[in-house]
């Protein structure tokens, strides 16, 4: 239990992958400290997959530790957070999952294919006349934005206002959350709350074509789904359906930009856009980090588990394991049986992950096919996030066509 790494947090943000690599060497799962956690460090792909399937090892803290002491002020948001599947394990997880399942089936998936194509072409059209751009404002985090709201019918005049909500639901569930930070974004959490459940109100008055419409149809033919269960199934999907796409598109673009060769040979043979989404999904996960609670007393991996341990899960570093993936440092579209965890496994494997997909595929074909002979004007800096792995802003040159 002396295993100890230190942590140099700015360092930390710009390369997980040596720390992880560095964890790996004394033991794929290790007990140590990670910024405001200590636990177990899980970062080999095996044991972070078995983890990830066995029912041993829980959402839950509440099942198995003491509640935490935090400020009154803090708890309605903690209580939101608290109802949303992403946080709970059966028979609640798999009710949730089951009432919004089917929006995000291959096949409706693929029915949007038409949709997310128009608003990529829309995307790209404001583009024009301009030379130098900010791909996030301008493209990658407003493409899964528009998919998702138009999903969830939520208004085109109201989608400026998730930027902000979904910064202050990531800060508010990273792992180098404060107190303080827990604080200052708990406000922009209820507000979002409160959002929702306004329109909630107006889609049972006047039912739409929507998610939400569905929901509370889903609701009100006997499924058991609370009105709060409801506005944080929306949330979720909300920040779920367009921060990790976000991080997808604008990591996926910055690779190419620094492996040239990778990026032409994209460019020329559009067809590897599939695996290359895999191998952009692999190098640089959108979310390095999932935890999960030991459900009781047991063995793992030749460790002695308590009841109520802490586990952090690193999808990022188990997607660097050597002993899954051959020179995982090296970043090659063209790889065969492209393995990784970047959307989880088991139970809480990403509900989202065909239309994550969908989005990726066409966002990087669109930027290739469009910018014409891209440059990279900085070196961009990455968001001081642990399990999130995105950047402040990604700034390019070039003309579009």
């Amino acid at each position: 239990m002396n295993n100890q790494l230190k942590v140099n947090p700015q360092h930390f943000y710009k390369d997980p992958y040596s720390y992880f690599s560095s964890a790996r060497k004394i033991s794929p799962v290790l007990y140590t400290e990670l910024f405001q956690r200590t636990g177990w460090l899980v970062t080999g792909y095996r044991e972070a997959e078995i983890m990830l399937k066995d029912p041993r090892f829980i959402k839950e803290a509440s099942k198995v530790t003491p509640p935490e002491q935090l400020p009154e002020s803090v708890m309605p948001a903690i209580a939101i957070n608290q109802r949303m599947m992403l946080f709970r394990d059966a028979p609640d997880h798999t009710r949730l999952r089951n009432l919004v399942n089917k929006a995000f089936s291959p096949r409706m998936v693929e029915n949007l294919r038409t949709s997310v194509n128009e608003i990529a072409d829309y995307l790209i059209a404001n583009m024009k006349g301009k030379f130098t751009h900010e791909l996030i404002r301008d493209f990658s985090y407003l493409l899964p934005v528009f998919v998702i709201t138009d999903l969830l019918g939520v208004p085109k005049e109201d989608r400026d206002l998730f930027r902000n909500w979904s910064d202050a639901f990531i800060k508010f569930i990273d792992f180098n959350t404060t107190i303080e930070d827990l604080e200052l974004v708990s406000k922009d959490i209820l507000d979002a709350s409160n959002y929702f459940r306004n329109l909630i109100s107006e889609r049972r008055i006047e039912p739409k074509e929507d998610l939400i419409s569905n929901l509370i149809i889903s609701e009100e033919s006997g499924d058991k789904l609370s009105e709060d269960e409801m506005i944080a199934s929306c949330l979720l999907l909300l920040i779920a359906g367009h921060e990790t796409t976000v991080n997808l598109i604008t990591n996926g673009y910055y690779l190419l930009l620094k492996h040239p060769e990778q990026f032409e040979l994209l460019k020329n043979n559009l067809t590897l856009i599939p695996s290359a989404i895999e191998e952009i999904l692999r190098y640089e996960s959108p979310v390095i980090f999932t935890s999960r609670w030991a459900r009781e007393d047991f063995k793992f991996a030749g460790n002695s588990i308590k009841k109520g341990d802490y586990f952090m899960v690193s999808l990022g570093g188990a997607n660097y394991d050597p002993k899954v993936t051959n020179n995982p440092e090296t970043f090659d579209i063209t790889r065969k049986n492209i393995k990784h965890l970047s959307f989880s496994s088991g139970p809480h494997f990403c509900l989202g992950a065909p239309l994550a997909r969908l989005e990726g595929q066409i966002a990087i074909e669109k930027l290739i096919r469009h910018i014409v002979n891209p440059v990279l004007i900085e070196e961009p800096t990455r968001r001081k996030n642990v399990a999130f792995r995105g950047f402040e802003s990604l700034k390019i040159q070039g003309s579009i066509q």
